[in-house]
């Protein structure tokens, strides 16, 4: 039979032929507490109590008739008979209560009360059939989704900071400019005439003399078949919607380092770049497929810079070298 403690409600699994009587004390192997259990087996069921439902169930007998035998005459007065007084011995004193059942000598914890060796064997079996519910709810599938494309959004836009740029401009026109700087767009044109204009790059630096400068480089190649010299570029930069900010004239073969663009001027600057002959490559004879180096520098350039574009504007036949 199972018992349940009436302290922590733990269930037990109890020897049957260990329960007599109106029941017995035992004491909760797990809190301690001693508490008496009541006999509920059908055997001990009181006898009294069984009479008393047949005696309601069975119809009363009807009376038996009286015949002239068991009327009795009055032909003598009964005598009255005095009650006899009562006694101290007479008295009925009221029933004390019954006193409770002392534990059965004999039983130790473990026969009395003793925890089920499985815990699965005292549950009851709606308990024991009941489905676990699994760990990957559907909440919480959309909301580890949402973490894995949050987490893998930020390293792709953070290794690509272009389309970064894009998004924020898309979202808020000027946003991406702001926080992450304007980006020209390289638009290396092949110039008419056979003047080509590769590995050409953009960046933004600082001087202390002309401020935010945005320099632009590249190599101009010859295509023709023959050496040219002077030649002469144009840079211009534009808006995202394609209006012209500013533009500038200077000449192939001339170049500035960082240290110089920094101490310089803007005409300074301007003075050095704008040299026809070229200061640090000669721009006077350029070889058949040949190319030579070009520098246009752009003094505190606007914030609305999204495009630059590179001219030629004009080259010179050079005398064929002598053997």
């Amino acid at each position: 039979m199972i018992i349940h403690c009436k302290q922590c409600a733990t269930k037990f699994r109890f020897k049957d032929e260990l329960m007599t009587g109106d029941g017995i004390w035992v004491r909760c192997s797990r809190c301690g507490h001693e508490f008496f259990e009541i006999n509920t087996r059908d055997a001990f069921t009181l006898p009294v109590k069984e009479q008393a439902a047949r005696e309601k169930q069975e119809p009363a007998a009807a009376p038996k008739p009286l015949t002239p035998a068991d009327v009795i005459s009055p032909t003598k007065p009964v005598p009255a008979v005095a009650p006899k007084p009562l006694t101290p011995a007479d008295v009925v004193s009221p029933p004390e209560a019954p006193a409770p059942p002392k534990p059965v000598e004999g039983i130790t914890p473990q026969d009395a009360v003793a925890p089920v060796a499985e815990e699965e064997e005292a549950e009851d079996e709606e308990e024991s059939e009941r489905p676990r519910a699994s760990f990957w709810t559907p909440g919480r599938l959309v909301a580890y989704s949402i973490l894995v494309f949050l987490v893998v959004g930020s390293v792709y836009f953070w290794l690509n900071p272009g389309i970064t740029r894009d998004v924020l401009n898309f979202v808020s026109p000027g946003t991406g400019d702001r926080v992450l700087g304007a980006a020209p767009k390289a638009s290396p044109v092949t110039a008419v005439g056979g003047i080509n204009f590769t590995e050409v790059k953009e960046r933004f630096t600082k001087s202390t003399a002309s401020g935010d400068l945005l320099v632009i480089s590249g190599l101009a190649v010859n295509e023709y078949e023959y050496p040219v010299g002077k030649v002469k570029l144009r840079g211009k930069i534009l808006d995202n919607t394609g209006k012209l900010l500013g533009e500038i004239e200077t000449f192939a073969g001339n170049l500035l380092t960082d240290e110089e663009m920094n101490r310089l001027s803007d005409k300074e600057i301007l003075a050095e770049l704008q040299r026809p002959e070229g200061s640090d490559m000669p721009n006077t004879s350029i070889r058949s497929r040949a190319s030579i180096p070009f520098m246009i520098v752009f003094m505190n350039p606007p914030k609305e810079v999204d495009e630059f574009i590179i001219e030629l504007v004009g080259v010179e036949r050079a005398p064929a070298a002598s053997n």
